[in-house]
């Protein structure tokens, strides 16, 4: 056969991969799809001449529960489907015998994709893509100096300071560091959406299936790297600019960013719910930038997004930027010398193009627990219930779907011991599996608490003795006093003026005096309540703390693009963005005694919330919460609140208290005993024979009393392990003594 040539890639290797036997039953798609796809796979090949085993176990959670797709018609009007994918061909696994492997690899016509064998890492694809198997692949080698572009991400190069931005989260966020289960430990889910440039849709011919198919793959890749962090990236939505591009794209990389975050928060969020969304790009940035991003932004409604420059034919280099820019969204900084990385490139290195990071640097792990401690991360644990998952259940995937009671990945990989691997049930005579209220494959008692305060805004919950999971998160009723009386708790948080200066002009900002506030009745760009339009409206006398947001000192550095505006010791911001809020007092903020902020006017708190003596009509020891439901108190189990969520301690009061109980009882038979003793007898002593003066005394002989046996009897006990049984005793006279 002639040599084909492979864009860049200068040599090669022809394998021919052999499938093994199925490991499982296989599954068929919808009526009218030929195409099967086994839950597990293994294909042999000659990798570097030995004879390697790939593992592959399918990705089913590659799209998440309602994927759509967006594109424009010939009028330039927004089409948008919900396309029945099943990403039933893309799987992650492993060189079977080798401790240092992963692989992400597509199925659907040959395999593609990538798989490394310890420190080297291989690219495959096949030469004539059809669905025969043994069919002729190319293998080769990843080799960085091949591909050497210089290319790196632009974060260092732009306006924002990471320290300052990291540093301008509100100082309640301290507050939040749990004493619950670590957020590192737990399972996170992203919604992630991916927009491409018109000169992506040209670039690889204006067809939507192949765009489609080199997506996939690289989303396939960047989840399995996120899932070494405990995260899951899930694939929302994709939406390819057909007809022209959204926004200007420049080779500024700072300003296509800020163009594009400004697309996404006003257009893209108001119709599609996500976490993350980031824009691949045909055009090429100034410098050596393939990518850009915001850093600690993650769930922001504003800047959780990123740019990547498509800088490569392999597709795994381009997911590598990809995962990068959304490491910055995470909080993560590039990698410097102190950092351990435990392959041989992390994913925070600075140079992008040239190497296919496989996982993550100490420095990354750490930045990424920090973030994780932040109430912005809450989008995080959105994990979708298994009846909002539209994909074939797969027993082993690690997700939990319909009709399963747990998912601890194949029968190899499984750790949990209450879990049937190959079923995904709970085992025969346990009764759970997953939860913070499961513990040994038992509920917890009614009453034990699984999830603390974390603040003076948080109530804890409880387990409720018939499930496995915690429930719920619960938060103190809306208008409860926080943080010294400076504020009133709203769903969990507790928004104060100081905090929203501290957010937006980082540390050492104050509240600024209250006449820069009264500039809110003026009704000019520095000072109004509202916006209609273009026009502004001024405040109300009694509502001007409600409007504008005025701080004193800080930093002159801003995150968003606008006009900083200062007089006297009065300092705002006008964004040039209307959409964005983020220069108006907080809804809930405290605007006086007993009144918050509500769009923009300053009212009583019961007029805000409804919550007064909320409490008092909740039975037993329970307290209303912010949907205005009744929570036990702690130390109070539920459902009724009225006993006491110590019984579970029950035990362990039992087994201290009932071996000093059975100790003192021997203790006084022992002492009755001896007292017997020394009464069993009276012996008649005779007269003394010394005088002891003229007169003599006798004494009458006294007389010997008989003591009946007597008989002590201490139940036969279920004695604690450290105690043995007493047995049933008799004491008797001894007739010697």
């Amino acid at each position: 056969n002639s040599i084909k040539e492979l864009p860049g890639v200068k040599n090669y290797e022809v394998v021919y991969p052999r499938r093994l036997h199925p490991l499982h039953k296989r599954e068929v798609k919808d009526p009218g799809q030929q195409e099967k796809f086994e839950t597990e796979l293994k294909y042999e090949m000659t990798v570097n001449g030995k004879i390697a085993v790939l593992y592959l176990k399918k990705n089913k959670g590659l799209l998440a529960p309602g994927y759509t797709e967006t594109y424009y018609n010939s009028t330039g009007k927004e089409v948008t489907t919900s396309p029945q994918i099943m990403d039933d061909c893309y799987y992650q696994g492993h060189i079977i015998n080798e401790k240092l492997s992963d692989a992400s690899i597509s199925t659907c016509r040959g395999l593609r994709g990538y798989f490394s064998q310890g420190d080297q890492k291989y690219f495959i694809e096949p030469l004539s893509p059809t669905n025969q198997d043994e069919q002729e692949h190319a293998l080769f080698k990843h080799d960085p100096d091949e591909q050497k572009t210089n290319s790196n991400c632009g974060m260092d190069d732009i306006l924002w300071v990471p320290e300052i931005h990291q540093n301008a989260v509100p100082s309640a966020t301290s507050l939040v560091k749990s004493k619950d289960q670590k957020a590192w430990e737990q399972n996170k889910y992203i919604e992630y959406f991916l927009v491409l440039d018109n000169g992506e849709f040209k670039k690889y011919n204006q067809d939507q299936e192949e765009i489609r198919k080199r997506v996939f793959e690289m989303v396939n890749y960047i989840n399995m790297l996120y899932k070494k962090l405990n995260t899951h990236v899930a694939l929302i939505g994709m939406e390819i600019w057909n007809d022209k591009d959204k926004i200007k794209i420049s080779p500024n990389a700072s300003l296509t960013l800020e163009n594009f975050a400004k697309w996404r928060g006003g257009v893209l969020l108001r119709r599609k719910r996500h976490d993350v969304a980031q824009l691949i790009t045909a055009s090429e940035f100034s410098g050596t930038t393939v990518g850009l991003a915001f850093t600690s932004t993650m769930c922001s409604p504003y800047h959780s997004v990123g740019i990547v420059q498509d800088h490569s034919h392999n597709m795994l280099s381009v997911a590598g930027t990809m995962a990068h820019e959304m490491g910055h969204n995470f909080g993560m900084f590039h990698d410097t010398y102190a950092c351990k990385c435990p392959s041989t490139v992390c994913v925070m290195d600075r140079a992008l193009s040239f190497y296919i990071p496989t996982d993550f640097s100490s420095c990354s792990r750490v930045s990424y627990e920090k973030f994780l401690e932040d109430k912005l991360s809450n989008c995080l644990f959105n994990v979708p219930l298994p009846t909002d998952i539209i994909s074939t259940p797969i027993c082993g995937n690690q997700l939990i779907e319909m009709g399963e009671d747990c998912d601890c990945g194949t029968p190899e990989e499984c750790t949990n011991v209450c879990c049937d691997a190959k079923t995904c049930k709970i085992k025969a005579n346990f009764q759970c599996a997953v939860g913070k209220c499961c513990e040994k494959c038992r509920f917890k008692k009614a009453g034990e608490v699984c999830r603390p305060a974390k603040d003076e805004c948080d109530l804890l919950e409880m387990c409720d003795g018939k499930s496995g999971l915690c429930p719920d998160d619960r938060f103190q009723v809306n208008g409860f006093p926080c943080q010294n009386g400076k504020g009133y708790c709203l769903m969990g948080m507790c928004p104060t003026l100081e905090e929203q200066c501290t957010e937006l002009w980082g540390p050492g900002t104050q509240v600024a005096d209250k006449s820069c506030f009264s500039r809110n009745e003026g009704g000019s760009s520095y000072g109004y309540c509202r916006k209609v339009d273009d026009t502004r409206i001024p405040c109300k006398a009694n509502d001007a703390m409600c409007g504008k947001l005025f701080c004193n000192g800080g930093s002159d550095y801003l995150l968003w693009k606008g006009r900083i505006i200062t007089f006297l010791t009065c300092k705002t911001f006008e964004p040039e963005d209307s959409s964005q809020e983020i220069s108006i007092v907080a809804n809930g903020t405290k605007c006086g005694e007993n009144k918050v902020c509500i769009n923009a006017e300053c009212v009583d708190v019961e007029r805000a919330y409804q919550s007064a003596n909320c409490s008092s009509k909740c039975k037993g020891h329970a307290v209303c919460d912010h949907e205005l439901q009744c929570q036990c108190k702690e130390g109070w189990a539920p459902p009724d609140c009225d006993g006491s969520s110590m019984v579970f301690n029950f035990s362990i009061v039992v087994g201290v208290l009932f071996p000093v109980a059975v100790i003192f009882v021997v203790v006084a038979i022992v002492t009755r005993y001896q007292s017997t003793r020394g009464k069993q007898k009276e012996v008649q002593r005779p007269l003394s024979t010394t005088d002891t003066g003229p007169h003599k005394q006798k004494r009458k002989p006294q007389t010997v009393k008989t003591v009946q046996p007597q008989e002590f009897v201490i139940l036969s006990l279920s004695c604690p392990d450290q105690l043995a049984v007493i047995s049933t005793q008799q004491c008797f006279t001894n007739p010697s003594h």
